[in-house]
């Protein structure tokens, strides 16, 4: 969605969910916990892959990814990454515990969401990524599948990530957007080309996405119908 006409913004604004601000930790160096509720958590659910959005500005709105919705405690959590500026991080940075705020109806894309089907999955992706592992996780441990996670974050950060998503391999980020990622996607090839090929979920940084697809395909010989890429966000741009 990004940014729309004010007519519609104002549609989805009325459509949101009310919630309240219970948590705002800061983890690591560059990310914050966000747990946010509201009643009509209760009966709400989520699959991998869900976005949501805040609106940021008459016609701007920032998508974020939930990580954890527990009905019972009413509660959804989104762990935010701050890279230092942006109207997102500007709002979320200015909540505080028991703040009113609006969360945007969640849904996914046709072309990215979680697979019906019993494939092994590989997640790649950098820290605006770390929510939708810890979601990817969730539903592999429910449905005991087999699931590869790979996150390039913060060097101050992969402790806190490898607690977020165990299991995970978290590698740290050079000053290259994707490079570290890169680099050990081609020291590990293995992960992906195997005779079980897996599902490739790409999510992130939008230039390392094409890149690693390309690598997938060229280096790897994955076929472009078992990879799904969603950038979250990409050199040059405003923000998604």
């Amino acid at each position: 969605m990004g940014r729309t006409l004010g007519i519609i913004a104002d549609r989805v604004d009325a459509q949101s969910i009310p919630a309240v601000v219970v948590g705002h930790e800061p983890l690591g160096t560059h990310l914050t916990r966000l747990v946010l509720s509201s009643p009509r958590f209760a009966d709400a659910t989520t699959n991998p892959c869900d976005v949501t959005a805040f609106r940021v500005s008459r016609t701007d709105f920032r998508h974020y990814t939930p990580a954890v919705l527990d009905p019972e405690r009413r509660e959804l959590t989104i762990i935010v990454h701050r890279h230092g500026s942006g109207l997102g991080e500007e709002l979320v940075a200015g909540w505080s515990v028991g703040d009113d705020v609006k969360v945007c109806q969640w849904s996914s894309t046709r072309s990215f969401r979680w697979p019906d089907c019993p494939d092994p999955v590989v997640l790649l992706g950098d820290a605006t990524v770390i929510s939708l592992a810890m979601a990817f996780a969730d539903r592999a441990a429910r449905e005991s599948r087999d699931v590869v996670t790979v996150l390039e974050v913060d060097a101050g950060d992969v402790d806190v990530t490898r607690e977020l998503v165990p299991g995970a391999v978290v590698v740290a980020a050079g000053p290259e957007p994707g490079a570290a990622l890169d680099a050990w996607l081609r020291e590990h090839p293995d992960v992906v080309a195997t005779p079980d090929t897996p599902l490739v979920y790409l999510a992130g940084h939008g230039q390392s996405i094409q890149r690693q697809r390309a690598f997938l395909r060229e280096a790897c010989g994955i076929d472009r119908r078992r990879i799904s890429t969603q950038p979250y966000w990409a050199t040059g741009k405003s923000g998604l």
